[in-house]
């Protein structure tokens, strides 16, 4: 019965421990191909660009984007999606991963970086 019951700690806890190895991994391989969008947006778009170059650009590659405006700023940000990450806890829904393009008050861009955007209750 000892036995059983060995074996049985001993499977859950090699399930458990295969399961957080292969979602570290794959959290991994998510972060490196948000890294790898971000790193070409970066390299392509220089900040201080004019809103008029940075559409030319969007527009030249087919690419999707949505203008939207955060914590009362005049300025306009552009979303561009690159991803979905899988919810981790109950109650939460998947998170959209976004390369955000964010302008200044004047059309200049002022900064490239990722937002992830999700609910939680």
């Amino acid at each position: 019965m000892r036995k059983i019951i060995g074996f049985t700690v001993l499977g859950g806890v090699v399930l458990i421990s295969a399961f957080l190895i292969c979602s570290r991994i794959n959290r991994t391989r998510r972060e490196t191909s948000y890294r790898t969008a971000l790193a070409s947006y970066q390299r392509d778009l220089h900040i201080g660009a004019d809103k008029a170059n940075v559409q030319q650009y969007l527009r030249s590659r087919k690419l999707d984007y949505h203008t939207v405006r955060y914590g009362g700023n005049d300025a306009d940000t552009y979303e561009i999606q690159i991803g979905v990450e899988p919810s981790n806890s109950l109650g939460c829904e998947d998170w959209d991963v976004y390369v955000a393009l964010e302008f200044t008050a004047s059309d200049k861009l002022r900064e490239i970086h990722i937002r992830k955007l999700g609910t939680c209750l």
